[in-house]
């Protein structure tokens, strides 16, 4: 099997789901320093050199360089960008506001200004502020409200350049020039900390993109995990493609497993919140207590906010995520 027929509409994938699994291993992965206080290492960094949460977010970003080039190659500016808007911005504005909310219920000082400011910042994607004073003042990790956030602002600067680069027709004149422009940027020393931030990141989705433009003749095939698994010991880029192939293998070969809801946002952008606000009540939990108690609190709260604010936001005009 290849890309291109695995990515065929009427074959039923697993996608969903990962990007579920993906979302609730970075609420995991964070119960380590919200139990225990900034800089503590959870289990699989010391094996891995990565946290649990870190090589989540690798599969999310080589999905999005895989799903948001095939997007932008259906999908005029207008469209491509009112998708993702609808997508990102309803869910993420009732995530700030009951992230305010659970601040404020823990001692935080939030006033309409602070609330007000709070949201704006949060939603242009650029300024988000992570911290409110006296919010979980008793907490390892006092007054930091939403930790998880600063990735979409990254997500969306990929967007940005995927769009650029699929509807100019680069990717379809010179294919490897986004990757190679992802690996100098990585390998590049001195850039600025927001920079050297979305390097890394940006290399998993320029893999996602360019899987997709081999789509035709990129192998869905255990014979290719395991000779990139063989590789990925000797750098990062290897490990992200040895991971982006295990990620496309459970996608497209495991059984499919439906699910009638997209949770995955909503446990990414409550799970923080919620882990906090939990600590706040019940402060002395372990890391795994409080990774067990934090997922199970989240996925409700996912749902209803896929219930009343995300699907409805899809479905407005027609689902064009």
């Amino acid at each position: 099997m290849n890309l291109s027929d695995a990515l065929l509409p009427a074959k039923p994938n697993n996608l969903h789901a990962l990007r579920l699994v993906a979302a609730s291993a970075v609420v995991v992965s964070h119960a380590w320093p919200l139990a225990y206080g900034a800089g503590t290492h959870e289990p699989l960094e010391a094996w891995t050199g990565h946290s649990l949460g870190g090589w989540a977010v690798v599969v999310f970003f080589f999905l999005s360089g895989l799903l948001i080039a095939q997007s932008a190659a259906r999908r005029d500016a207008a469209a491509f960008w009112t998708a993702r808007a609808k997508r990102i911005l309803p869910g993420l504005a009732g995530a700030l506001i009951v992230t305010l909310m659970l601040a404020a219920a823990s001692g935080g000082s939030v006033s309409v200004m602070v609330g007000a400011d709070y949201v704006l910042r949060g939603l242009t994607l650029l300024s988000l502020e992570h911290s409110i004073p006296g919010a979980y003042a008793a907490n390892p990790m006092p007054g930091l409200v939403n930790g998880p956030l600063w990735s979409l602002f990254h997500e969306v600067a990929a967007y940005a350049i995927c769009f650029a680069a699929v509807r100019s027709g680069v990717m379809a004149r010179w294919p490897l020039v986004v990757p190679v422009l992802a690996l100098a940027l990585w390998a590049m020393p001195g850039l600025p900390a927001r920079v050297e931030t979305f390097a890394p990141l940006f290399v998993a989705f320029a893999a996602g993109m360019t899987v997709w433009r081999f789509g035709a003749q990129w192998p869905v095939t255990w014979q290719a995990l395991v000779v990139l698994g063989v590789l990925a010991p000797l750098a990062w880029p290897f490990a992200v493609l040895a991971l982006g192939q295990a990620t496309l293998l459970l996608a497209f070969r495991a059984p499919p497993i439906r699910l009638r809801h997209d949770l995955s946002f909503g446990v990414y952008v409550y799970g923080w919140p919620v882990a906090q606000y939990i600590l706040h009540q019940s402060p002395g939990l372990t890391a795994p207590q409080l990774a067990v108690a934090s997922l199970a609190a989240t996925l409700p709260v996912a749902l209803i906010s896929w219930r009343l604010i995300e699907q409805p936001s899809l479905e407005l005009h027609g689902r064009t995520a």
